[in-house]
């Protein structure tokens, strides 16, 4: 049994050798073509006026996104079908979780969009949310960032910040 795993390993990296130049190069222009498309598509939301945070969790949706589809491609090319379908079908998988809105992850992106959406929670404002006080640093698909005086930055969950009993303005930018 562990000679035919070996060779069957010994078969796939020899098949796999001639084709590496050609991953390696998929890989870089798969990078640059991600890069570009997130630079082209902050630049269009930020035409559209949309705010930062929303922008960020659109953004950061997207590369999550990108960089699963570059890895589906990659390993579809190197002849590893199977993994690469496995791969792709995470992105159903993916697509049904949202859909379903049973995880605490569609919380947290559901709760992030009306968040960003909220002109009384943007990044730059001193807030209070339950015993923490601070400026909102950060918002991005899943969780805020306040930093505090102490330079504490404390990480909340979307939906813990959405859903807590409201917070407080101390100031606005």
């Amino acid at each position: 049994m562990e000679e035919g795993f070996i060779d069957r390993l010994g078969d796939l990296f020899i098949n796999l050798l001639p084709k590496l130049p050609g991953l390696i190069i998929g890989l870089i222009a798969g990078y640059l073509l991600i890069r570009l498309l997130t630079f082209l598509l902050r630049r269009v939301l930020k035409v559209v006026r949309l705010n930062k945070a929303l922008i960020d969790i659109t953004v950061s949706l997207g590369n999550v996104l990108l960089w699963i589809l570059l890895l589906s491609e990659l390993l579809r090319q190197a002849g590893l079908n199977n993994l690469a379908l496995t791969i792709s079908g995470s992105l159903v998988a993916l697509g049904f979780a949202l859909a379903n809105g049973t995880q605490a992850l569609t919380g947290d992106i559901i709760a992030g969009l009306f968040l960003a959406r909220d002109k009384d929670f943007e990044c730059g404002y001193r807030v209070k949310i339950g015993d923490i006080e601070g400026v909102v640093d950060k918002i991005d698909i899943r969780k805020v960032r306040i930093k505090s005086d102490d330079g504490k930055v404390h990480v909340l969950p979307n939906s813990k910040v959405d859903n807590a009993n409201g917070w407080t303005i101390i100031s606005r930018k």
